[in-house]
């Protein structure tokens, strides 16, 4: 099935278990980082995230290691010259999670073999997304597309993926372009481990 799903999604895919039983098998990333730019490292080896080594504030956030959306809110806006009543909207529906003790990004073949992740992360060409969202079609169903250019891989995608059990997609925020390695011609999208089954088979 993993072979089937990098035909459709590429190879800048990474699996994602969140608490998992087996964290403890793991050291955690020995350097501070931002979620998006672990997402980008996970391509090639696995990394172990806890609180203690996220650093960026919007990635803390999500994973429920910041709870304050009010100063977050003030700085996302000095940063980047969007109001700061925007960003607190903007918050109020962006999902972040609560009581993660660990995420663990990319292990190998073995692993995913051994035990299902949660949700796989991509980032990938537009007509990839087109494509997903005709096979949901077919579904009757669709994907949440964010519209916001903030916490894009952290919150949009994996966040809302996670609680809400649904493909997610997002277009990028300028920290996941610059830091989280997300190229110009891609887009960052979420896939729960139960719709994967129905994109392997779309993929042929």
């Amino acid at each position: 099935m993993i072979d089937q799903l990098k035909n459709l999604l590429g190879t800048r895919l990474t699996s994602v278990w969140v608490n998992d039983e087996s964290a403890k098998e793991f050291s955690p990333y020995r350097h501070g980082v931002r979620f998006c730019e672990a997402v980008h490292l996970s391509f090639n080896h696995p990394i172990k995230l806890i609180s203690e080594n996220v650093t960026c504030a919007g990635a803390r956030r999500s994973l429920g290691f910041y709870r304050n959306d009010k100063d977050l809110a003030q700085f996302i806006s000095g940063n980047n010259a969007i109001p700061v009543e925007f960003i607190e909207g903007a918050l109020e529906e962006i999902p972040k999670l609560s009581q993660i003790d660990s995420v663990i990004l990319g292990m190998d073949r073995e692993n995913e073999q051994a035990r299902n992740p949660d949700l796989l992360i991509a980032y990938v060409k537009p007509e990839v997304i087109t494509r997903i969202m005709h096979q949901l079609a077919r579904e009757k169903r669709k994907a949440r597309i964010s519209p916001f250019s903030l916490l894009s891989v952290c919150g949009n995608v994996f966040a809302n993926c996670y609680l809400n059990n649904r493909i997610s997609v997002s277009f990028g925020c300028p920290e996941s372009r610059r830091y989280g390695g997300v190229e110009n011609d891609e887009v960052i999208i979420g896939i729960p481990y139960s719709e994967v089954h129905l994109l392997a088979c779309s993929a042929g």
